[in-house]
C-alpha cells in the first residue's frame, strides 16, 4: 500500500475540521449536493507591534547581542517565511521573492524592543551558535500539501538534541483540500507528540488570505 493509498484512507478529526470550517482554512470544493457552511467566524484583530529590520548575519559570529526574547521562522526555502512574518505584522519590513532560496542571510527584527522575530534562510538555526539555540523559540513552517519532510525530522532532532522549544506552523493552507488539510493536521500532531520540545499545538494558516494568523499571534504574544 502507497503512502498517497494510506493518505487517501486516514479519517480527519472532526473537532478539526469543525475548526477549519470556522477559521475558512483548506479549500473547499462543493459538490452539487453540498450544504454551503453560512458560519463565519469573526475575532478583533490580534496586532502585533511594528517590525523593523535592524540586522543581518551570514555567521553566528555577527549576531546582534540577545536582549529581548528571540523568535526563529525556520524551514525549507519556498515555505513562505518571509511572507508570514509580513502578514503576521502588517509589515514590509521582511524582503519577499517569487524566486526560492531568495534570503542568503539571517535577517533581525525588532518589534519596539519588545522581542525580535528572526528569518532564517532554510534551516540556517543549524548554524546558531550552540549556546545560544535553547534560548530561542523556534517557528517550524512546513508547506500544508507535503507535511514533514525527511529534512524537516533532521531539523526536528536538531531541535530536541539543543533543547530548543518549537512550534509547527503548516502554511499554504489555501492550496490544500479542507479534508486533506485535516488529514495533515492529524498526521503532523502524531509525528510530533514524540518530541520532548515540540509545543503540542499545530498552527495552521494561510498568508494570502489571512486566515488563521489571529491565531498565530497569540501564540507569539
Amino acid at each position: 500500500v502507497s503512502n498517497r493509498q494510506l493518505f487517501s484512507r486516514l479519517q480527519p478529526d472532526p473537532r478539526t475540521l469543525d475548526k477549519l470550517n470556522m477559521y475558512e482554512l483548506g479549500n473547499e470544493k462543493r459538490g452539487r449536493f453540498e450544504r454551503k457552511k453560512w458560519f463565519r467566524y469573526n475575532e478583533p484583530p490580534v496586532k502585533l507591534p511594528h517590525i523593523d529590520f535592524f540586522a543581518g548575519a551570514q555567521a553566528a559570529e555577527s549576531f546582534p547581542k540577545e536582549s529581548v526574547p528571540e523568535i526563529g521562522f525556520v524551514g525549507r526555502s519556498n515555505v513562505g517565511k518571509s511572507t508570514l512574518i509580513n502578514k503576521i505584522c502588517g509589515s514590509t519590513a521582511a524582503r519577499v521573492s517569487d524566486k526560492p532560496g531568495l534570503t542568503q542571510q539571517i535577517n533581525f527584527y525588532t518589534a519596539n524592543n519588545e522581542f525580535h522575530l528572526v528569518d532564517m534562510p532554510g534551516f540556517g538555526f543549524a548554524y546558531a551558535k550552540e549556546d545560544t539555540k535553547n534560548t530561542w523559540r523556534v517557528m517550524l513552517l512546513l508547506d500544508a500539501r507535503h507535511g514533514i519532510k525527511a529534512n524537516d525530522r533532521e531539523f526536528m532532532g536538531l531541535l530536541d538534541r539543543t533543547n530548543t522549544k518549537y512550534q509547527i506552523v503548516l502554511t499554504k493552507c489555501d492550496l490544500i483540500h479542507r479534508i486533506d488539510l485535516a488529514k495533515r493536521h492529524l498526521l503532523v500532531s502524531q509525528e510530533t507528540a514524540k518530541s520532548r520540545n515540540c509545543i503540542q499545538r499545530v498552527m495552521m494558516v494561510s498568508a494570502r488570505h489571512e486566515n488563521g494568523l489571529n491565531e498565530l499571534r497569540k501564540e507569539i504574544l
